[in-house]
């Protein structure tokens, strides 16, 4: 069975499931190297829209990275692969298309970085999020999850290292979607089915937009999206649109005599 498994469990929606539940879905190298290479294709593939990354089973969405690999290497190999999983990293969060991840248990360490590159969480209360790198003298995801969680969350998340639950998860922002036990992988299609149900060049021009405007004045970010806009609207669907609000209304307009 490989490490990585790859199924389209809706219209649109891939899924791309690290299969090593033997180690609680840890990320090793050759792992990371098949996710970017799965993505890379599907990015050209028109008739994905949407992709879930989820771990096998319900015990751990991924545990970090591959220990036992980590203790194999030398200095410099380590060093090596390091830098390399800082490219691969880059290129899964700027993966142009929406990514649900389906946060079905533990998320630690590079678990956690894999989630929040997502565009959407779903878990459920057996969640448990920690961002571990400050027990180790490192840092990680300082770049990133303030704007998902805001600046105290973050701060008090990744100075500590300490874990949450899902509940709590939801609560800061960690989760997009809260569900009720057993329900994430469904939830997940749900959501990713809901996207690639959209007209994707819209969807993929919002995960850009809210992707590269941070540091930008409003205005400008203000400027891009209408630009993107009128780049992207289809005169036929939003004619459609129209119609169809005409008809409900249209619908709801009281009939008979005055009073």
């Amino acid at each position: 069975m490989p490490d990585l498994l790859m199924d389209r469990p809706a219209p649109g929606v891939c899924r791309l499931t690290v299969n090593r539940p033997e180690v609680r879905n840890a990320m090793s190298l050759a792992v990371q190297r098949e996710l970017d290479r799965r993505l890379a294709e599907i990015a050209a593939d028109d008739v994905i829209r949407a992709v879930i990354v989820a771990g096998a089973g319900s015990v751990a969405f991924s545990a970090g990275y591959d220990i036992t690999e980590l203790a194999r290497w030398t200095p410099s190999e380590a060093a090596d692969a390091a830098a390399e999983r800082d490219e691969l990293v880059w290129r899964f969060w700027s993966f142009p298309k929406p990514v649900v991840a389906a946060v079905d248990g533990t998320a630690h360490g590079a678990g956690t970085i894999l989630a929040m590159c997502a565009d959407i969480r779903v878990g459920d209360p057996r969640t448990r999020f920690a961002v571990t790198a400050a027990r180790y003298g490192g840092a990680n995801l300082t770049w990133l999850l303030d704007s998902v969680v805001g600046a105290g969350h973050a701060r008090d998340l990744l100075m500590t290292s300490r874990a949450v639950d899902g509940a709590e998860a939801y609560r800061i922002g960690l989760l997009s979607r809260f569900v009720e036990e057993g329900g994430v992988s469904s939830a997940a299609v749900d959501a990713a089915a809901g996207v690639a149900a959209l007209p994707p060049e819209g969807v993929r021009e919002i995960k850009s937009l809210l992707q590269h405007g941070p540091g930008l004045d409003l205005r400008t970010r203000y400027d891009r999206e209408i630009a993107a806009a009128r780049t992207h609207s289809n005169p036929d669907q939003i004619a459609g649109l129209v119609a169809g609000l005409a008809g409900r209304h249209a619908r709801r307009r009281p009939t008979g005599g005055t009073a």
